[in-house]
């Protein structure tokens, strides 16, 4: 990725920054505000009391304290919702059989998430009519969307082609293109500008041009030109792309959400003379779900009045068009606070006047943010505090444990779900000490298991001959498998197998005369003090660990060694045996049939001289 000018990147970052943070003031002042009319009823008329007073105790605000004072209140309230519109969809036979045809089964996203067949969207063109995509409407709220998965590869001509049918201004993406290192959605739109980089869509006679892009703190947007080769009519078609909003999360407050829906508003993409929005994530249920709710919310708020809104009911009415709509208990927790927050936002005028800052950059740093705009970059690594040199004790031998002990454990991440305030300090702290110890006790294990270090060089004759006998033998044991499986019939190749037994045997002796000559050196190496990387072991009078270690280890490599060495043994008898045999059977064949022969020669002469 391109870097632009030092100098305008940290401005416009600084400016976005302030600009955000001016935005939450305006917030914050007008929460004061209201509290203070509220509470000062002998300063102002009555009319304005009453205001605030309905704006501060109405049934949202009141059924979001009631489910928050539960402490299992939003994931209670979610399954009911979840089960509720379950029944309802089996009830009115909603049914999704267009998804689950074969031909159409590679288009889908995902397996379990599949458009509903009476409000599918059905595209005109091509050979496929369909895709999965549901309109989605509340009449009362005079609002239309277009909910649809993440485009595929073998879709984003459908994706288009659905836009252009639908006349579609604008298109909302809240997600990121990877999320977790996963692909969440295929980059559907060019990455530079020009005709040359323009995407060309040959099945459906589109065409995709990029415009031009303004970035924001949380979100950017661009202007892409969509051509229909056919009639060479085109359309200019902005896309807002929420960049901060994580995969079955919520957005990081709802004063950066509700800027983002004030935007969208004042684009003129939700407005009734043009053709419903279209708004997707990955899957096209979870994030989507809650910018439709929220915003259909807040229509009926302020046509209606707050007291006659139920945002179940809303809910229940948007699940009627498409499944799943809100994935979790975390989006249904966010969607009330950006509706409580909204109600008093979306009537300030300082709110309504605000206009946030974009970052400057260049056209080549967007476009390979663009292209690069995917999962969150791993944070870096922490400084090297301790020395990587071993630790002595006082006599001088290698102590792990101290090594181990000395290091601090990673601190816990505190979770981030709207839950923590429900616990207690005093639980949190005992949960972070039991952890604490779990992790300690696992490192001490994955400590003592660690290999030995390697053994210098003027001590390791004998056992690279040993891992050299070793490979050998291995070799030669795939060879003896591969021989067992062929019968034994022709002369020469009992030759060539008889010859290849004679060479290993004679490698086996020469090993065996080797590994004696190697076991007395060994043991007077043992008495004699070895260093080992820099630190000095003890005699064998008072063998330290590694030294037992060592000496068990080159027991056992032995005790392979001669298991191995019988084994070839046994396979060198049991071929001896079936040579034997195999001649013995050869030679009882020749002696039947030449007495077989025998006899009909004899019978045949007594037969003529008869």
């Amino acid at each position: 990725m391109t870097s632009t000018s030092s100098n305008s990147s940290n401005a416009g970052s600084s400016d976005s920054n302030r600009d955000i943070n001016t935005a939450e003031g305006v917030a914050k002042t007008n929460k004061n505000r209201i509290s203070i009319s509220a509470t000062a009823s002998s300063d102002g008329d009555s009319n304005s009391d009453s205001t605030a007073a309905a704006l501060l105790h109405n049934n949202i605000e009141l059924e979001y304290n009631r489910i928050a004072n539960d402490r299992n209140g939003w994931q209670r309230l979610y399954q009911e919702i979840r089960e509720k519109c379950e029944r309802e969809a089996n009830e009115k036979h909603f049914g999704t059989s267009e998804s689950e045809k074969p031909h159409n089964r590679c288009l889908n996203r995902y397996r379990d998430v599949n458009p509903y067949d009476h409000s599918r969207i059905i595209i005109h063109r091509g050979s496929v009519d369909y895709i999965n995509a549901n309109l989605v409407k509340l009449e009362r709220a005079e609002r239309k969307y277009i909910l649809t998965q993440g485009p595929l590869g073998d879709t984003v001509g459908h994706f288009w082609l659905m836009i252009w049918e639908q006349n579609t201004k604008a298109i909302l993406m809240l997600n990121k293109l990877m999320e977790k290192k996963q692909i969440k959605c295929h980059m559907y739109w060019p990455e530079r500008k020009g005709s040359e980089c323009a995407l060309k869509l040959d099945e459906v006679n589109l065409m995709v041009e990029f415009l031009r892009c303004e970035r924001y703190k949380n979100f950017c947007r661009r202007w892409l030109k969509l051509t229909d080769l056919e009639t060479n009519q085109s359309r200019e078609i902005l896309q807002f792309h929420y960049t901060t909003w994580p995969d079955f999360g919520i957005p990081s407050s709802p004063v950066a959400f509700l800027q983002f829906l004030k935007e969208v508003r004042d684009s003129g993409a939700l407005d009734t003379n043009v053709g419903p929005a279209v708004v997707h994530c990955s899957a096209g249920i979870g994030r989507s779900g809650t910018f439709c709710l929220v915003d259909c919310c807040l229509v009926l708020i302020d046509k209606e009045g707050v007291n006659n809104v139920s945002v179940q009911n809303v809910l229940y009415e948007l699940r009627r068009y498409r499944m799943g709509l809100i994935q979790t208990a975390d989006q249904l927790y966010f969607s009330y606070q950006a509706i409580i927050e909204g109600i008093k936002l979306l009537k300030d005028p300082e709110f309504l006047n605000y206009k946030e800052a974009s970052i400057i950059a260049s056209e080549d740093t967007l476009s390979r943010q663009d292209q690069c705009n995917l999962d969150e970059i791993p944070p870096p690594l922490p400084p090297r505090t301790h020395s990587l040199l071993p630790i002595n004790d006082a006599e001088g031998s290698f102590d792990l444990r101290a090594l181990t002990h000395s290091k601090p454990l990673p601190k816990i991440p505190a979770s981030v779900s709207f839950n923590d305030d429900l616990y207690a300090s005093e639980n949190n702290v005992k949960k972070d000490a039991l952890n604490n110890f779990i992790n300690n006790e696992r490192n001490t294990e994955s400590m003592s298991n660690r290999p030995l270090p390697p053994l210098p060089k003027h001590h390791q004759n004998s056992l690279h001959r040993v891992r050299e006998f070793d490979s050998d033998d291995n070799e030669f044991f795939e060879d003896n498998d591969n021989s067992e499986e062929d019968d034994i019939v022709d002369e020469d190749e009992e030759k060539c197998d008889a010859d290849a037994n004679d060479k290993n045997t004679n490698e086996v002796n020469r090993n065996d005369s080797n590994r004696s000559q190697n076991n007395h050196k060994d043991q007077a190496n043992d008495n004699d003090l070895i260093k080992l990387n820099g630190l000095e072991s003890t005699s064998s009078a008072n063998l330290s660990p590694e030294n037992e270690l060592r000496r068990r280890k080159r027991a056992e490599r032995q005790a392979n060694i001669e298991q191995k060495v019988n084994e070839i043994k046994r396979k060198q008898r049991e071929n001896e045996e079936s040579k034997q045999t195999a001649k013995k059977r050869r030679s009882i064949i020749t002696y039947i049939t030449a007495g077989v022969i025998v006899g009909v020669i004899c019978v045949y002469a007594y037969s003529k001289w008869a």
